[in-house]
């Protein structure tokens, strides 16, 4: 098959003890040899993050899938991807106060010429040459000015923090993960995919069904291993195109 993904988002210890809901959402949507995927982080702090997190995902995903080909060429992509951001952001605004919302946004539309990367706030993007596993790019976490704080496409000021670049179509896998599934799949100093862990992961769900590959997936998200390196919630979704 042309394209392939999967995906599963597992909820943290620390929100099992809170009674809270998982605040990661994610979205991936096909068009013929196309995928855009979105993964979104819900603020821990914010009463309806969750939701936020979710009607992020979606809308995004679902405007940028409209046509791919023409998004990944044209001059104004980056206004494109925030007009998406704006309309989830409006949509919200009718439900309740913006700021119960916060979330952040890590997105890649993967074509057959190439693949548009977006990204606001933490989170982790990696692009992978499935033929050369040392051939990468990492789009950062982009955090604020103290521990643990970031930038949220709630915020007023959200628009100066929409990172929005080109890749080339040699980067055929991506992963895309919230922090809790950063911890123990990407290695620090400098940031890069953490291959002991990622590339069994590729291998196993490029020959598998997507069912049972979201099925194990989710399995390695909630193995207990996974909650002892970190109580948060955990998301990652796999993108990957033959030649």
């Amino acid at each position: 098959m042309p394209i392939q993904s999967a995906g599963a988002s597992a909820t943290g210890t620390s929100h099992f003890a809170l009674d809270q809901p998982c605040q990661d959402a994610f979205e991936v949507v096909s068009n013929d040899d196309c995928i855009v995927a979105c993964v979104c982080d819900g603020a821990g702090s914010a009463p309806r993050s969750d939701e936020g997190a979710r009607t992020l995902a979606r809308m995004v995903a679902h405007a940028l899938t409209r046509d791919p080909h023409a998004l990944l060429n044209s001059a104004d992509a980056s206004e494109q991807v925030a007009a998406a951001v704006q309309a989830a952001r409006e949509s919200l605004t009718l439900a309740g106060d913006l700021a119960d919302y916060h979330a952040t946004l890590c997105g890649v539309v993967l074509t057959p010429s190439g693949s548009l990367v977006f990204h606001l706030g933490d989170g982790v993007i990696f692009g992978i040459n499935p033929d050369a596993w040392d051939d990468y790019l990492v789009s950062e976490p982009e955090n604020g000015d103290f521990v643990e704080t970031t930038y949220f496409f709630t915020l007023p000021n959200w628009r100066g923090h929409l990172r929005v670049m080109c890749a080339p179509a040699r980067f055929r896998t991506w992963f895309l993960m919230s922090d809790g599934a950063a911890s123990f799949a990407a290695s620090s100093n400098p940031l890069r995919p953490e291959s002991s862990f990622l590339r069994p992961v590729h291998n196993y769900l490029r020959s598998a069904p997507q069912t049972s590959g979201e099925r194990a997936l989710q399995a390695t998200l909630e193995d207990p291993r996974s909650h002892r390196i970190t109580t948060d919630d955990k998301t990652l979704v796999w993108l990957h195109r033959e030649p």
